[in-house]
C-alpha cells in the first residue's frame, strides 16, 4: 500500500481526534468551579400570558375583548353589523400575528404583524397586539368608528397588508 493511501485512509481517523484535543483547555480553576458556574441550557421561564377573556373567542362577538392567541389558526366569530364573514388570527412563533379577513361582499385582506402592533379595520374593528413571545400573544379587539375602507396595519417589528 502506498504512502499516499495510507494517509488518505487515516486522515478521517484523525481529524476528530485531532478536534478533541483542540477543543480542551487548561484552566487554573478546579473542575467543581467550572460545573458550579455553567449557564443552563433549558429556556428561560416568561411571565405567563393572560387576557381579560383567556381564550374565549365568544367574548369577542362584539368586538369588544381581549383574548390570548396560541399556534393555531384561531376563528374569530364577529357580529354581522361588522361586514366580516371570516376573520382568522394565527399566532406564529416567536413574534408574528397573521391575519385573514374575508367580507361579506367577498373580498378578502391578508395581513400581519412583527412584535406589538395594531390592524385597523375600515370596516369598524382594531386588533391591538398587546404582548407577544414564542408561546402566544395578547390580543385586543374593539370597534371603533368607520374611517372610509382603509385598512392599515403596524408592528413594531415590522407588518405588511396584502388586499
Amino acid at each position: 500500500m502506498s504512502h499516499i493511501t495510507l494517509v488518505r485512509r487515516a486522515f478521517p481517523l484523525l481529524v476528530p481526534v485531532l478536534m478533541a484535543a483542540g477543543c480542551s483547555s487548561s484552566s487554573d480553576h478546579p473542575t467543581a468551579e467550572k460545573s458550579a458556574t455553567a449557564t443552563p441550557l433549558l429556556p428561560l421561564p416568561h411571565p405567563a400570558l393572560t387576557g381579560a377573556d383567556g381564550a374565549d373567542v365568544k367574548a369577542c362577538k362584539d368586538a369588544d375583548c381581549e383574548i390570548v392567541v396560541r399556534g393555531r389558526s384561531t376563528a374569530i366569530p364577529l357580529a354581522p353589523r361588522f361586514g366580516i364573514t371570516t376573520f382568522l388570527v394565527t399566532h406564529v412563533p416567536p413574534n408574528k400575528m397573521t391575519y385573514v379577513v374575508i367580507r361579506t361582499n367577498g373580498e378578502s385582506v391578508q395581513a400581519y404583524n412583527r412584535g406589538t402592533g395594531r390592524f385597523s379595520l375600515g370596516a369598524g374593528l382594531t386588533v391591538t397586539v398587546r404582548k407577544i413571545d414564542h408561546t402566544g400573544a395578547v390580543v385586543r379587539f374593539e370597534p371603533k368608528a368607520r374611517d372610509g375602507d382603509e385598512d392599515k396595519i403596524t408592528g413594531s417589528r415590522g407588518a405588511a397588508i396584502y388586499n
